[in-house]
């Protein structure tokens, strides 16, 4: 997943949840990491930006992939 492809607010998935976007962190990773919320809560998550999905099979199919480097 590119960043670009996600805009905040967004409702994305991962693993298997749905989870607003809030923005992308591209330091301290190769991969680039995502800022996410759940539903609810007031603390954020980061995330691997490529775990991100558009929909719930995908975003079960990635919860256990290794990424190709």
């Amino acid at each position: 997943m590119d960043a670009e492809e996600f805009r905040p607010g967004e409702q994305v998935w991962l693993k298997g949840r749905q989870v607003t976007f809030v923005e992308c962190s591209l330091h301290g990773s190769r991969f680039g990491a995502a800022v996410v919320r759940r539903e609810n809560e007031a603390v954020t998550r980061v995330v691997p930006l490529w775990k991100l999905a558009r929909n719930r099979a995908e975003s079960l199919a990635r919860e256990y992939a290794i990424p190709i480097t």
